[in-house]
Order: C-alpha cells, then sequence, then structure tokens
C-alpha cells in the first residue's frame, strides 16, 4: 500500500490545493507514481474524467501536476452548491441528489466506505498519495464523523501538514488555535507547519516561528514566499475572480455570475499578449468591452433573475449590438430566449434568456456529462477555422434546441449538434467546456478581434501543454527550495513521527545537497565502449563516501580486470557470476533457458539482501533482458518495491520505455568511431 501525507489548512483558501499540487510534481520529479486525493471537495470548478465521471478541478489539476490521468477515485464526494442551503452531492462521479446542508451532514457518515474503497484503490496503485483537506480541521462544530480532515488522516493513518495563511494576518493565532482546538490525540498527527504567501525577509519572521514551534510542539517545515504562478484554482475563492484592470489592447469582460462554475475555462485568455481578462458583478463595471463571456453556472435560471435584478441583462443585450458575446455552458443557455424547468430541476418554472440567440433550452433529470470530440462546421468558416478538430467536456442538465433563426456551429462526433451562433458569428455559445483549450481556436478569436480594431495581432503563440508544465516545475522548485523536503521525506517513510521543534533551518532558496534522502535509479545504455566502466566509476566514487554496495554481472563470469580492484574494497559486496565457457548465441535452446532461470534467481538473492545496502549495481542487467535473459516484469517490481534509501545502477543495450520511466537518470553512450570496426582485438585492461 501507499504511503500517505496530508495537507490541511487553517482555512479556506490557505494554499492547500496549491501545496498538494506542489508536492504531487516533487514526488513525481523523484521518481515515485503518486496520485492526489480529496474525500469531499465542495466546488463549482469540475472536471469530467476519461470515464465520463465528475470530480473537483482542484483534483485534475493536481492530477497534471502528478503526470497521471485524473479518475474519479481521486475525488469521491464532489458537493456542487445550488444555492445558500444546498448543493448537488455528486459520489463516485455520478449525481446522487440534491440535498440540504442539513440533510447531507446526517447522511454523510454513510458515505466513509465509499471513501475508504477510492482511497484503498489508489492506495494499491501508487507508491505515495497526497491527501488535500476541505476548510479547517479546526471546524468543531463539524467535527463529529468527519471524512474529510482529521477523520480522513486517521482512515487513511496520515501524518499532516499545516498550511497557514500569512498574507491574511493573523497566522500565528491561526496555526496555533487550528492545531489546539482539536484533542491530543489528533494534534498528534501534525507533522509540521508551513506558512504560505510571505512578503519580505525572512529573517524577520524566524523569531516569530521559534515560538509557534514551542508553542505547538510542532516543526516549522518552511516558508512559501508570495510568488506569481499559474496553475488552476479551486473554487470562486480564487484572487482571479477580483482582475478588475483594463490594459491596453483587447478588453475581455466575464460576467461573474452567483453560481459561477468552472471560470478557468477562460484562463487561457490571461496569458495572450495585449488581452486583459476583468471579472465584472455590476453593470456600472461593465463598460465597453471588445468581448464579454458569459461562464457556466451551477443555477441557470436563479443567475438570470440577478441579471436581471442587477441590471447587466440590459448593459450586455445593449452591448451586444457592437460587442462579441460569447457563453459557454450555463452562459450559453443564458444567450437564448426561452428557459424551461418543468420538473424543477434547477429552479423550477418558465423564465426569458437574453434573448441573443434563437434557442430554447428545457432542464431534464439526466445530467449529460463527458468527454467529446467535435469539428466545426465547414460551411460556416467562422474565424477561418472550417471543418477544424475540437475537443472538450460537457457537464449540463439541460438540452437546448434551436428556433428556428440560429445556425449550428460544431458537430459532435456522436452525432449530435454543439453551440449555435448568430448569422454574422458575433454571438455564440456552446455545452464544452475547456473549448479555449483548443490553441488555434482562442488565437482565431483574439486575432479577429485585434484586426477589427486595427491592431497588429502578436507573433507569439504559446502551447497550454508547455506552458503548465513550466508552471508546476515552477511550484516543484519553490517547493523544494523554501520547504525541508529531507524532513518530510522522514515522516513520510516512518522514519521518525515528527522532529521536535528546535533549530530552525528554513529554507529560503538554493537546494540542499540532498533534497529527499531518497536512492534513484540510474540508466547506462547505449552502443558505445563504456557502459561498464561509468558504473564502476560510480561504484569506486560511493565506496570513497563509505556506502556499502552490493554488485552483481549478468552474463560475464569473474574474470574482467575492474573485478579485481571492487573485490578489494571493503565497502563493495561482489556477488560472483556463473560459469561463461561459451557466448549467449553460441547457446543451445536448453543451455539459453537454464541461464534465464539462474539469472531471475540472482535477482531473487540481490532482492532479498538489498535492504542491507546503500547501492546495487546490476551490470548488463538491461542487456540480459534485452536477449529474454532476465525477467524485465521481475527487475520492475524489485524496483519499484525496493527500500527508499536504496540507489539502483543499471546497465546494456536497448532500455525498455517501462525501464526508462521508472529511471531518475538515463545516460546513453553513442559509439562515434571504435578499434573494432579496423578489426583490432579487445586489450586487457581496456576492454577486458
Amino acid at each position: 500500500m501507499a504511503k500517505a501525507i496530508m495537507v490541511q489548512g487553517t482555512m479556506s483558501n490557505s494554499g492547500k490545493s496549491f501545496v498538494t499540487a506542489g508536492l504531487c510534481r516533487v514526488f513525481k520529479q523523484d521518481g515515485y507514481k503518486v496520485a492526489p486525493f480529496k474525500s469531499q471537495n465542495m466546488a463549482l470548478n469540475s472536471y469530467i474524467t476519461t470515464e465520463g465521471l465528475e470530480i473537483g478541478r482542484a483534483q485534475a489539476m493536481q492530477a497534471e501536476a502528478a503526470m497521471v490521468e485524473p479518475t474519479h477515485w481521486m475525488n469521491p464526494i464532489l458537493l456542487k452548491p445550488t444555492s445558500n442551503m444546498g448543493s448537488q452531492v455528486i459520489v463516485n462521479g455520478e449525481v446522487y441528489d440534491n440535498l440540504s446542508a442539513q440533510a447531507y451532514y446526517k447522511m454523510k457518515d454513510s458515505l466513509a466506505p465509499e471513501v475508504k474503497r477510492a482511497f484503498d484503490h489508489l492506495a494499491a496503485e501508487n507508491d505515495i498519495i497526497v491527501i488535500e483537506g476541505a476548510g479547517s480541521p479546526a471546524e468543531i462544530n463539524l467535527a463529529e464523523n468527519d471524512i474529510v480532515n482529521m477523520g480522513m488522516a486517521k482512515m487513511a493513518d496520515a501524518p499532516v501538514i499545516l498550511v497557514a495563511d500569512i498574507d491574511r494576518g493573523g497566522v500565528f493565532a491561526s496555526a496555533y488555535g487550528t492545531i489546539k482546538l482539536l484533542p491530543p490525540e489528533e494534534q498528534d498527527r501534525f507533522c509540521g507547519i508551513v506558512i504560505n504567501k510571505f512578503r519580505g525577509d525572512v529573517e524577520i519572521l524566524k523569531p516569530g516561528l521559534k515560538m509557534l514551534e514551542d508553542l505547538t510542539g510542532k516543526p516549522v517545515l518552511g516558508v512559501l514566499p508570495m510568488e506569481k504562478i499559474d496553475i488552476d484554482d479551486e473554487d470562486s475563492l480564487s484572487d482571479r475572480l477580483n482582475q478588475k484592470t483594463i490594459t491596453e489592447g483587447i478588453d475581455v469582460a466575464v460576467i461573474r455570475l452567483p453560481h459561477i462554475s468552472n471560470f478557468t475555462d477562460f484562463s487561457v485568455f490571461e496569458l495572450i499578449d495585449g488581452v486583459s481578462l476583468r471579472y465584472v458583478t455590476d453593470k456600472r463595471e461593465l463598460g465597453n468591452p471588445d468581448l464579454i463571456l458569459l461562464p457556466g453556472t451551477k443555477n441557470t435560471m436563479s443567475d438570470m433573475e440577478w441579471l436581471i435584478e442587477s441590471g447587466l441583462e440590459g448593459a450586455i443585450i445593449r452591448a451586444a449590438g457592437t460587442t462579441r458575446v460569447i457563453g459557454i455552458c450555463g452562459g450559453f443557455q443564458l444567450l437564448g430566449k426561452e428557459l424551461h424547468d418543468p420538473d424543477g430541476v434547477e429552479h423550477g418554472g418558465d423564465m426569458r434568456g437574453l434573448g441573443l440567440l434563437d434557442i430554447s433550452t428545457v432542464f431534464q433529470g439526466d445530467k449529460t456529462r463527458t468527454r467529446i470530440h467535435g469539428s466545426m462546421k465547414a460551411e460556416h468558416n467562422l474565424y477561418n477555422l472550417n471543418d477544424r478538430d475540437l475537443t472538450g467536456y460537457e457537464i449540463h442538465m439541460g438540452t437546448t434546441t434551436n428556433l428556428g433563426d440560429a445556425v449550428a456551429l460544431i458537430d459532435l462526433e456522436d452525432g449530435r449538434t454543439d453551440a449555435y451562433m448568430t448569422k454574422d458569428g458575433r454571438i455564440w455559445g456552446s455545452y464544452l467546456h475547456g473549448i479555449f483549450d483548443n490553441e488555434e481556436l482562442v488565437f482565431a478569436l483574439v486575432n479577429d478581434i485585434m484586426r477589427e480594431k486595427g491592431i497588429d495581432p502578436s507573433d507569439n503563440r504559446l502551447s497550454i501543454a508547455e506552458y503548465k508544465e513550466v508552471q508546476y516545475n515552477k511550484l516543484a522548485d519553490m517547493i523544494r527550495n523554501n520547504l525541508d523536503m529531507e524532513k518530510i521525506y522522514r515522516i513520510l517513510f516512518g522514519q521518525e513521527k515528527a522532529d521536535e521543534p528546535g533549530e530552525m533551518e528554513l529554507r529560503c532558496g538554493g537546494r540542499p545537497d540532498d533534497t529527499s534522502g531518497r536512492g534513484c535509479v540510474h540508466i547506462y545504455c547505449g552502443d558505445g565502449k563504456g557502459k561498464t566502466t561509468c558504473i564502476m566509476g560510480l561504484t569506486v566514487r560511493a565506496a570513497g563516501s563509505g556506502k556499502k554496495i552490493l554488485l552483481h554481472q549478468f552474463l560475464k563470469d569473474d574474470s574482467s580486470s575492474e573485478r579485481r580492484i571492487v573485490d578489494e574494497l571493503p565497502e563493495v559486496t561482489v556477488i560472483p557470476g556463473g560459469k561463461m565457457d561459451k557466448f549467449t548465441f553460441q547457446m543451445n535452446e536448453q543451455e539459453l533457458f537454464e541461464l534465464h532461470a539462474a539469472n531471475d534467481d540472482m535477482l531473487d538473492q540481490i532482492t532479498e539482501l538489498a535492504g542491507d545496502f546503500d547501492m546495487v549495481v546490476l551490470d548488463e542487467s538491461i542487456y540480459a533482458i534485452d536477449k529474454g535473459l532476465l525477467t524485465e516484469e521481475k527487475l520492475l517490481e524489485f524496483l519499484k518495491n525496493r527500500p527508499p534509501h536504496l540507489e539502483v545502477v543499471l546497465s546494456g543495450r536497448n532500455p525498455s520505455k517501462a525501464l526508462m520511466d521508472r529511471a531518475d537518470y538515463v545516460s546513453e553512450i553513442r559509439k562515434i568511431k571504435h578499434p573494432f570496426d579496423r578489426g583490432l582485438s579487445s586489450r586487457v585492461g581496456i576492454e577486458l
């Protein structure tokens, strides 16, 4: 089963999701198979997995950081608020019911087995699970039957890191109070405190941190600086939603609906030169934007009432005479003329929409929930994108139909039509979340607006995938450089429950010599001379530092020159190879079978002995696998389950992708010239 560590916060938006994502990327970089987990998430930003199941957007982002495919196991319970008093409850990716807060609180204990099942499923497939809490564990009125904070930590037997936000003030009180409000057995689970969003000189902070350590009995694991790292936000507390600034270029206004969901659909606009993205909550703020975006909403009809009451309805309709307007999902429904909810799925009754598209929406009980491919209709050639492929995902509980004058825009692979536009293409809507992640579409739209304004479109193009990778790696660097990862690894793998607070060694830039205390996997491969030379040099270096090394050479006897030296090193234990009185190409089928069995037995012996050493060197193990004389699955299993501290060094030609994926170092030695090509024989001390 995987090791687990949990990240909790002193309050919502303290940085739990951020730190969880950073730890996921660090552990992945260090060679572990890692997955995020959050038992219960309350958010309107959601994501559809390849299974067609719905989870919180934060867990999808964290899976992206961990470089694994998001699955419903990562977020078994998702609560999507539909009003101030109730939420749609999603269990294992599917709609369970719409419940009031009180009704959910009374029944949530019955969902604990589903949480445990999901966690156990992930734990069986991974090396490390990084669990995110929700809100604050010190909400003592909700502590009974808790399944998301300390209750989850107990279920997973996980040590807990507490993240405290210094930017909002009261950081010492919130950290101390959070810990001390809990019963002693729960306080014991905290392994350390992380201070997040710090601005200024950390030296000024150190006296207070020392006092916090003394008062709580918990070490401060580090201080994370306030730094701009652009990853998807979890919910409506996001700082993104407070953006109001208009800069030169294109002005894009997003209507901040009361039940706004999946606003991350529009994050890509922030990355484009010459575009400013802002969020509008009042008709006076709307101004004269170049593009109005209507986002998704969890309650389309309630938000339509808000648009009318706030005066934004009239402001948007007036602006649409000269401004482009695009709606996604619930925003698409709002663009239409009619909204009908005969069964009370969201609101009940009938209502008018903005009337900017000639469409009608009827809300139904069944939820459309799928990842989908489609293509722009060739005949419309919107933004010169005729017949262009698009991808996205749908999450909605309504069916939208054309009343006659709307123009169908996208054909989906399952035969349905998605998206309608006006005849001039200036107003359109779609059910596809993530539609603007299709780079050609978003750049074509922006460039079309720029040309209309007399601005030369920028030649700068971005790859959204590459941009995200840069941000995740930047986040991982910040975690490494500012948190005591060595201590976190020791806590994670059970070598200590938690250090006694003592003299602080805060990470304030620059990596320590050993960031993790964990062994890595090395591969030396290629067709050039020098693979064994390299690993023997590494063996000598490791022995010189006092490390204990276990060495075996596959497909070789004990006559090579290097063996005469390493056999004399007290730090190196050599397991001799069997007698090799002929080359493998000279062996018959029975001899090859016996050699394969002997090599597998040898690897079993090495596996049993490995825990007593700091490094295991397996010369020509990869070549033995390539020749079918060693079982690759056996070696992969050894690498996966080896002791955390163990360094493993492999060599040989033609490593498989599975082996290279497991490795931390892969060095290829390529032949450019070799005296063998001119007929020279092997020489003692050089090749032999």
